[in-house]
């Protein structure tokens, strides 16, 4: 995850996450050498996703938002990644990006229009494999 993201290690979503309104305590895991953090629901630790910083995907995306007002200027942005397909390809929802306060209050957004894909391709996520 980008350096000048700072998520806090409890998210704390009152309304849920879309179609999932009980999913409100989430767990922040970051994976070592890793530019994706793993959410783990609190109250059912089998269901998880991975996440980025929006602005690892989509660059100036949370500017964006906070230009428009749906953000606030404390807030960092983080997207759910998915994978789909065979072979398999790793997207981002940019249409349901989580806003995420400094203490931990998380909101998620319903956003539309072009710009805001439901599986936008991940670039810069890419793994670098090290040549031995």
């Amino acid at each position: 995850m980008s350096s000048d993201v700072l998520i806090p290690p409890v998210l704390t979503l009152a309304a849920g996450l879309v179609g999932m309104p009980d999913t409100q305590t989430i767990e922040v895991c970051p994976i070592a050498g890793a530019d994706f953090v793993e959410l783990i629901d609190r109250d059912d630790p089998v269901r998880g996703w991975l996440a980025a910083a929006a602005d690892d995907v989509r660059a100036g995306m949370t500017d964006a938002l906070r230009k428009s007002g749906q953000i606030t200027a404390d807030e960092v942005l983080l997207v759910l990644l998915s994978s789909h397909g065979e072979p398999a390809v790793v997207t981002a929802n940019l249409a349901g990006p989580i806003a995420v306060a400094p203490d931990g209050a998380a909101h998620q957004l319903v956003l539309e229009g072009p710009g805001f894909e439901l599986r936008a391709r991940l670039t810069r996520l890419s793994p670098t494999l090290a040549n031995g």
